[in-house]
């Protein structure tokens, strides 16, 4: 298929048969041998892949979607490595620490690429070891691993026959790490998989108009080789999908690409430009990707798409030396039930030395939850999201494969008794603790609840068979119940906790209006003999309010409960809040706008108000006390956009839309109450909104609550 020509510097020309003209690719001169290889690897991408020869692997049926990620769903814990010449430095530059995370250095601490090239120069991971980062992930109960083939620095970890900037070529290792680790791996029974950066701050075509060089002759051949010479890929986990020149298209043209390669391949959301910020999930199914990526947190709710939660044990995913901020092993424990409560995987990251070397603090806490793991590592592996994924704060429910077995996971010891709504034994079933052979006694008592009796001996914190967690084993189904009512209030307002000034009206709303629902205002749990709901019910003083749907004296419903807060029987300072659904790219007019709901928080900020992910606006407004006359500086810190007016007056015009970004303003104000109010909008992406204040007398600060008043 190709006539070779002659060699100029560093561009190799050839004769592609397939759109019959010369074409060229630039590489450095490593030896022929690569070179040639370079090209008949990249030929072949091309007759394979040329127009409309390549398969669209993006109508793919449901059936074929399910089998592919079978082996992933049933993984559901996974390790994330990311590791590179970032760990030299290990957050510190000329002798500054340096903020953010550790892999961005060059980036953030804008160091020039020829002082960079002296980290590489520097990279020689004398101390590391495949089979024991494999062994690790193993004993800990993971089942893949993603590592970093190449993050945005650009620095390869294996042997690239396309640059010398890699492993081999440009560090003195020497040594291929990934092709160590891809042998380790399969030699635990590890799935190996790559993350891989779309975005490269070292090629020099890797932005701007060049960019479509760089993909041709740089990405696409690098990820050829990922995936044809290290074996069996899991999945390319790609990042840096939100720089400007990559589009949806290139996305789809990407994700095709591999699948091309490699029909098997799982890929993840970031191929494209679906997923909206840290929460990762994509905007709607026309987005390339396989799963959604949520950063640095978890889905408040079970997801019907696929989706990997991808977290750090500290605050940074590549090395850093003074980052001793670690999460306790039980944190970690619970984050990994509920990912799978939820239906999602947990990919936790870990950041090795210069030297090659997993940190002790992770691999202490690897190492306890292996050993959790030992005991209930069929929760975790083979088991998919339960009809319900929780009951109350401390239980998460999951389900096996085959849907026969419950996993009802406490997150605190339940005492001597678990009391369950949702599950249903099989009659003369055994109900069982992970850990313990010993069956549990078991019954379904007045109210219609599952209540398992836990034995004395394991009632003793010393006799329990682990440690964070505990798993009881039921094999049954789901009560055939509705989702709990709906208590809300005249301002339409919901949720575990709303606040009010003197009266309030409530209202409970069932899914089925045929079916009574009765109510307790004491705390109690609501029985068929509790007051039935018929009207609005008026609180005038702090109350918790229960509900449940019974039909035929039988409970139908799971339990309602909100918590009402007179916020004077509580001593609350508070802001007005008024709460808006719309998609804007700057702050609209929201005098001309209705609100969706309204009430009252006693801070700014998102947590109170419950907004959904994307495309909302807030506006909170009232009164801020000063008590020392004075000039003051305010900040807005917001994505997106946002404004803080004073008596009617703009302070801070922070609008449009952007990351987390702050702004300030002054105004000189005088001893007394003063008007505030500050209007925010998210569109897509991450959101957040947070308001500081400073003076000659006070150190810039959130504004404290006790300054706080509402309009009443």
């Amino acid at each position: 298929m190709l006539n070779f020509n002659r060699k100029f510097d560093d561009i190799y020309f050839y004769f592609d048969l397939q759109e019959n003209k010369i074409k060229q690719v630039e590489m450095k001169p490593k030896s022929f041998l690569k070179n040639l290889i370079l090209l008949l690897v990249t030929s072949a991408t091309i007759i394979r892949c040329g127009p409309g020869e390549m398969k669209n692997y993006l109508n793919e049926s449901t059936l074929d979607f399910d089998k592919r990620m079978e082996w992933w769903r049933d993984a559901g814990f996974g390790m994330f490595i990311h590791w590179g010449a970032y760990s030299v430095p290990a957050g510190i530059y000329r002798g500054n620490e340096i903020p953010g995370i550790g892999e961005w250095i060059m980036n953030t601490a804008n160091i020039p690429i020829p002082e960079y090239e002296e980290f590489v120069k520097q990279f020689n991971p004398v101390k590391f070891d495949a089979d024991e980062w494999a062994r690790i992930a193993k004993d800990a109960g993971m089942k893949y691993i993603v590592i970093t083939s190449k993050h945005h620095d650009g620095f390869c970890l294996w042997d690239s026959r396309v640059t010398e900037y890699d492993i081999i070529d440009f560090s003195p290792f020497g040594r291929d790490i990934l092709k160590e680790l891809s042998v380790a791996c399969r030699n635990e029974g590890i799935r190996l998989c790559f993350y891989h950066s779309i975005m490269d701050w070292h090629h020099p075509d890797a932005s701007g108009n060049n960019f479509p060089k760089y993909r041709d002759e740089y990405l696409k051949p690098q990820v050829k080789e990922l995936i044809t010479g290290y074996g069996d890929i899991g999945v390319m986990w790609f990042d840096g999908e939100w720089i400007e020149e990559w589009t949806e298209d290139q996305g789809k043209d990407l994700y095709n690409f591999v699948r091309n390669i490699e029909p098997d391949m799982i890929i993840n959301n970031r191929v494209g430009k679906g997923r909206m910020g840290m929460q990762g999930m994509n905007i709607d199914e026309s987005y390339a990707g396989d799963f959604g990526t949520p950063e640095q947190e978890i889905l408040g709710e079970k997801s019907g798409l696929d989706w990997e939660s991808c977290m750090t044990m500290n605050n940074t995913w590549g090395f850093k030396k003074n980052d001793h901020d670690w999460k306790p092993t039980e944190v970690l424990i619970h984050n990994l039930v509920d990912i799978a409560a939820k239906g999602g995987n947990y990919l936790l990251n870990v950041g090795p030395t210069g030297e090659g070397i997993i940190p002790q603090p992770s691999v202490d806490r690897l190492k306890e939850m292996g050993q959790w793991m030992k005991i209930n590592g069929e929760v975790i592996h083979n088991s998919r999201a339960f009809r319900f994924y929780r009951e109350g704060d401390d239980i998460r429910l999951v389900q096996s494969k085959d849907g026969e077995t419950i996993y009802a996971v406490t997150l605190s010891w339940p005492g001597s008794s678990l009391t369950l709504e949702s599950i249903k034994p099989d009659p003369g079933s055994e109900v069982k603790l992970l850990g313990s052979e010993t069956p549990l006694t078991w019954i379904i008592n007045e109210k219609g609840n599952l209540e398992i009796e836990i034995p004395d001996n394991l009632r003793e914190e010393a006799n329990r068979p682990c440690k964070y967690a505990w798993t009881f084993k039921i094999r049954g189904e789901a009560f055939p119940l509705a989702d709990a009512p709906a208590i809300v209030t005249n301002l339409n307002e919901s949720g575990d906790e709303i606040l009010f000034d003197g009266k309030i009206e409530v209202r409970i709303e069932g899914a089925d209006p045929e079916v009574p629902i009765h109510f307790t205002t004491n705390g109690s749990d609501p029985t068929p003999a509790s007051p039935e709901y018929t009207s609005p019910v008026i609180l005038e003083t702090s109350t918790v309010i229960k509900a449940k749907a019974f039909l035929n004296g039988s409970k139908a419903s799971f339990t309602a409960i909100a918590e009402f807060l007179d916020i004077e029987d509580e001593g609350f300072h508070c802001l007005n809040y008024e709460y808006y659904e719309g998609e804007w790219e700057q702050l609209p007019d929201f005098n001309q706008l209705d609100p969706l709901r309204k009430g009252l928080v006693t801070e700014i900020g998102l947590s109170q108000v419950r907004p959904r992910e994307n495309y909302f606006g807030i506006v909170f407004s009232g009164k801020i006390k000063i008590s020392e006359p004075g000039e003051y500086l305010f900040y807005t810190e917001s994505d997106d956009g946002s404004r803080l007016y004073v008596n009617g007056e703009m302070i801070v015009d922070n609008d449009g839309l952007h990351g987390m970004e702050e702004k300030a303003g002054r105004i000189t104000l005088k001893e007394g109450n003063h008007d505030i109010r500050i209007t925010y909008f998210e569109a897509g992406g991450g959101n957040g909104i947070r308001v500081f204040m400073e003076s000659p007398e006070m150190e810039k600060q959130e504004i404290p609550n006790e300054l706080l008043e509402h309009y009443r």
